[in-house]
């Protein structure tokens, strides 16, 4: 079977890592597979055939008239099984059985439109919605849509109820053996710090000035505590909306209570989980959230913001917070502080889940499944 992987809009975050793990379990099953990247992605470097496109510097309106005709006749002269289009958009009437993965939840989300889209300027909101539109109609030109979380599906068939009917869930999962690093998990507050790690990149709906907020309370109520996260202050300043969190980690950086790290390298991220005591994620809105399975499998604990998707990934093997409320997170800390027994609970069924749902093996076990009956589907 021959695989086309549209990952034009891999560029950070959770779709890198998503498409270099897709990239080399293909490799290391056989899969006939050919990838297309941004021009200038790191990704090119993967031992695995690859096509690359300048779209990153492309207009929208560009680059809707890019992919629906250019890369349409790229898609038919490549003649493949199956496209699998990993990163929301597809071809509209596409010319081969399309598998479409919607994970932009930020568009569908009602308290991310809620809290967060009214910060972004009425430009952006206006491309926004045609953006929401776009998925909607690839949704629709698609034999199959796939989300990585039931709550993601459930906000895509609020927003288009004739979708039903072709939503699945294919939950993602993570590489343990990868995270399950060779340095020992850090013994909680070994050195009489709490240390508290967020790995993301950069969006205003992560809001990690908050976090910067809650540790300042924590020092100055008796618990010395300090924030480590994979963000620098440029990435910060080219998303909208980013300001109170730049001038929120600025603070705490000069307090010496916050430590920017800029982008770590995944081969580098288990050793980082290892050293620190509490993963912590205060967004508003998530479609699935990579480093929570990350941190699931390195046995770090895992404290989030109250939300459906966080709820849904980790059940009981967290502890949350209202995503709103700084002095919440800095009560949420404090309780587990003073409870070793619910910590160790924690651990073990944060191990139990990640090792039942989170397979990275089983995610491509059953998306290869479902390249096999659309493709089969599509031939009758």
């Amino acid at each position: 079977m021959r695989v086309v992987v549209n990952a034009l809009s891999a560029r950070r975050g959770g779709m890198i890592t998503y498409t270099r793990n897709l990239m080399q379990s293909f490799r290391d099953r056989g899969v006939d597979a050919v990838f297309a990247l941004p021009a200038g992605s790191p990704l090119q470097a993967e031992d695995i055939e690859t096509i690359s496109h300048p779209v990153t510097w492309m207009s929208p309106l560009s680059r809707v008239i890019w992919e629906q005709v250019a890369w349409r006749r790229i898609v038919k002269k490549l003649k493949p099984d199956i496209m699998y289009s990993s990163a929301n958009f597809g071809l509209i009437g596409s010319p081969v059985p399309q598998i479409l993965l919607v994970r932009e939840g930020g568009l569908f989300d009602p308290v991310y439109l809620a809290a967060i889209a009214p910060v972004l300027g009425a430009r952006t909101l206006f491309e926004r919605m045609l953006r929401r539109q776009l998925i909607i109609a690839s949704a629709r030109s698609s034999d199959l849509v796939l989300t990585p979380t039931d709550a993601m599906g459930d906000l895509l068939r609020f927003w288009a109820k004739d979708l039903s009917g072709r939503i699945e869930t294919n939950l993602y999962g993570t590489r343990h053996d990868h995270f399950q690093s060779t340095q020992a998990q850090r013994v909680w507050r070994e050195d009489g710090v709490l240390r508290l790690l967020l790995v993301s990149a950069y969006y205003a709906h992560k809001q990690p000035g908050i976090v910067a907020e809650a540790v300042r309370l924590l020092n100055e109520t008796g618990i010395e505590a300090h924030f480590t996260l994979t963000m620098d202050f440029h990435q910060i300043q080219e998303v909208q909306g980013g300001s109170k969190d730049a001038f929120l980690l600025r603070r705490g950086v000069e307090r010496g209570q916050v430590t920017m790290l800029g982008q770590v390298e995944y081969g580098d991220l288990p050793a980082l989980y290892a050293a620190h005591d509490v993963f912590i994620t205060p967004s508003l809105s998530e479609t699935f959230g990579h480093p929570l399975v990350e941190a699931m499998a390195s046995e770090a604990l895992i404290v989030a913001s109250d939300t459906p998707v966080h709820r849904e990934v980790c059940g009981d093997s967290a502890a949350y917070f209202s995503a709103t409320s700084i002095g919440d997170i800095v009560k949420t800390l404090r309780a587990l502080d003073a409870e070793p027994a619910r910590r160790a609970a924690m651990l073990k069924r944060a191990n139990e889940i990640g090792n039942r749902d989170y397979s990275w093996e089983s995610h491509v076990d059953r998306l290869l499944n479902y390249f096999e009956a659309v493709s089969a589907g599509r031939a009758r």
